[in-house]
């Protein structure tokens, strides 16, 4: 078998084991998947928390590993022209905290996917946020109010009812240069 064939025929098992109702099936699948997940631990750790990151899904509506992050990071242009994330995780976790804001929220948010996604309002909408404040450029408008203005937007993507905004499949490019499965 040649690598495509591999990966069919294991999308062709996978999907029954989805669609079955029989417990062995999944059971079968489950414990295979757990060894080879160990294995994978072993020899490559890198990316068996790459996988482990992609199932957190399970737990949360928008969850980011500190590693996704980091590569979205390096691919934002704001809208002043400046490269790279406006706060750093910590810094803005820091100034969320004393904002008296919530950093990670479960099953909503963590903090990797709040910190992405204020700075991709931070990233796109600096200017206006700046300019409803009465300010005309964001240097102008003092960081903490900054910080909270992209941090309530933020929060109110991260949270939203009908689930339009999943910060993993916005950023899917990005990350793994794949298009984007809105």
């Amino acid at each position: 078998m040649d690598r495509e064939q591999m990966i069919s025929r294991y999308e062709e098992l996978y999907d029954k084991m989805k669609d079955s109702k029989d417990v062995k099936n999944m059971k079968i699948f489950g414990e295979a998947a757990t060894y080879y997940f160990k294995e994978m631990a072993k020899m490559h750790p890198e990316m068996a928390m790459s996988w482990l990151s992609h199932l957190e899904a399970m737990c949360w509506d928008n969850f980011l590993s500190e590693t996704e992050a980091v590569n979205i990071g390096k691919t934002m242009v704001n809208e002043d022209g400046l490269k790279g994330f406006h706060w750093g995780h910590d810094t803005f976790v820091s100034a969320v905290k004393q904002l008296g804001g919530v950093p990670e929220e479960k099953p909503s948010y963590n903090s990797y996917a709040l910190c992405v996604t204020a700075n991709m309002i931070y990233s796109d909408m600096a200017y206006s946020i700046a300019e409803d404040m009465g300010y005309k450029t964001p240097a102008e408008v003092p960081n903490e109010k900054m910080a909270l203005s992209c941090y309530k937007k933020a929060v109110s993507y991260l949270k939203d009812k009908d689930k339009n905004f999943q910060v993993r499949r916005y950023f899917k490019k990005r990350m793994y240069g794949e298009q984007a499965a809105m």
